[in-house]
């Protein structure tokens, strides 16, 4: 059927090297974080070699990259085992370059450029013309054939800001459902906050952020926070985490090796350490316990907030540590609040309590590693440790009755309850997640606040959270009808 265009929504997220349709100051930009040659590769840095040496490649691991497209006969492949071609031009072949790049991340068997999982059964799919045009209706009728087809481990470099296509969010849930990992690049629209690309800013989704060699967020990695939230509520942490995506080798068309950057680049790292992960054959592989594993094995980065880095860092050796000795279980992002602590909880720590303050809101994303579906059961309590004058705290608390697909929320409110007290005051959120099947896992949200006594009138500042972040209302047109490939004004 046809569908509204979305070519320009679900627009690529990748930063081009030489055939860049962005404005030259954004090309230039990028440039400037492309790594110097001698520079290691990507799989050597994550020491995918080490899995590789006990028979970890992949191998039974069917894996779809969604992207512009790979030839049949590149050299760099040893297991293309499906193309197909969802545009309305009659190729299946790579006319950007960017699909054969992405692909070789994920799977390549160059010596000079290797991927991580040489031996993973590769499905391509072409989603993007060679003007980078999409549609959502190819993208529908694409998930379709790849849950069809099984697929265990989904790459989609690409995003747009729509996170109001409703057919196309629904689409990935059930993706989600049906057991596929979904890894998504989080988008090249920093270093603005607010800049994330759906589907990556979903909760059963992935969604990975870029960092350079020297461990420092990438400038045109987008932060968060989610905006579905706005402005009736409050935004999820976002990326889950970050991995390297300046200045990266990877294949190119004419089946040598070449250099790109972006979140685009940062995703298929992480997609091809999670086609690994699923060739260890635990039987406790499902979108969500990726996930945590990824996440709980994720090294923190000092300089960088959690609506920049996430969890933190790959850790692929540790993911698979923590991989080995995985049971079911719930867990939360980020799995506790402390309003005291910088640079991580930036925004939070810049500011205090005080007692007739607006609310502050933390959304907490549960994920559920047990079953696709689950349940709060009872009603979270605070429980304040009376010992650090966690009294001192007002805590309401709202959440997602129901968990599906493999995650939910919990959002908390704090305020000051006295005028007149100040300190540091501490406490915990308790709650069970029951999973379908009957398996329960208890939770603890350890909570602390630095708090205040109400500062004079003349010393508060008004500061107005849900509208100082940009994001669409809907869908919207483009300004200039000229520029196909990139709907948003913010560059």
């Amino acid at each position: 059927g046809s569908s509204r265009p979305e070519g320009s929504t679900r627009s690529d997220g990748f930063a081009r090297s030489s055939d860049s349709s962005r404005s030259d100051h954004r090309q230039d930009r990028r440039r400037l974080h492309r790594a110097l040659p001698t520079t290691p590769h990507v799989t050597a840095i994550l020491q995918a070699d080490q899995l590789w040496d006990i028979g970890i490649t992949g191998k039974g691991i069917r894996v779809a990259v969604f992207d512009t497209g790979l030839a049949k006969d590149h050299s760099h492949f040893r297991n293309i085992k499906d193309r197909t071609n969802w545009t309305n031009e009659p190729t299946v072949d790579d006319g950007l370059g960017h699909g054969t790049f992405v692909a070789g991340i994920i799977s390549s068997t160059s010596s000079q450029c290797p991927g991580f999982a040489p031996d993973a059964d590769l499905y391509i799919f072409r989603v993007f013309t060679n003007q980078q045009v999409s549609y959502t209706s190819w993208f529908l009728d694409a998930f379709n054939y790849a849950i069809q087809k099984r697929i265990h481990v989904l790459n989609l470099s690409i995003g747009g800001p729509d996170f109001m296509d409703q057919p196309f969010v629904d689409k990935v849930w059930e993706l989600t459902a049906n057991n596929i990992v979904m890894v998504s690049a989080i988008g090249n629209d920093g270093p603005l906050y607010g800049t994330l690309n759906n589907p990556a800013d979903q909760s059963d989704v992935i969604g990975v952020g870029g960092i350079d060699f020297s461990d420092s967020i990438a400038r045109f990695s987008s932060r968060g926070m989610t905006t579905w939230e706005l402005p009736g509520g409050y935004g999820r942490v976002k990326p889950d985490l970050v991995a390297y995506g300046s200045g990266l080798s990877g294949s190119s068309i004419s089946g040598g090796c070449r250099s790109l950057s972006g979140t685009s680049v940062a995703s298929p790292v992480v997609a091809g350490a999670v086609v690994l992960l699923a060739s260890v054959g635990s039987p406790y592989f499902n979108p969500a316990s990726v996930k945590q594993i990824l996440m709980a094995s994720a090294k923190r980065l000092s300089t960088a907030n959690m609506f920049e880095q996430g969890a933190g860092k790959l850790d692929l050796l540790k993911a698979y540590d923590m991989l080995l000795s995985y049971q079911p279980q719930a867990t939360m992002s980020p799995p506790y609040i402390d309003l005291t602590e910088c640079p991580y909880m930036w925004p939070y720590c810049s500011q205090p309590l005080y007692h007739d303050a607006v609310p502050t809101i933390v959304n907490v994303t549960i994920l559920n590693g047990m079953s696709l579906s689950g349940s709060i059961t009872m009603k979270p309590r605070w429980e304040p440790y009376v010992s650090q004058h966690g009294d001192q705290l007002n805590v309401s608390i709202c959440y997602s009755t129901t968990l599906y697909p493999w995650s939910g929320y919990i959002a908390v409110y704090l305020s000051a309850a006295n005028p007149n007290w100040e300190g540091i005051a501490q406490g915990q959120i308790v709650f069970t997640v029951l999973a379908y099947g009957g398996r329960t896992s208890a939770m603890r949200l350890p909570i602390k606040a630095r708090i205040i006594k109400t500062p004079p009138r003349s010393r508060r500042i008004l500061w107005d959270q849900f509208h100082n972040l940009r994001y669409p209302p809907g869908y919207f047109p483009r300004d200039n009808l000229k520029v196909k490939s990139d709907p948003l004004d913010w560059h």
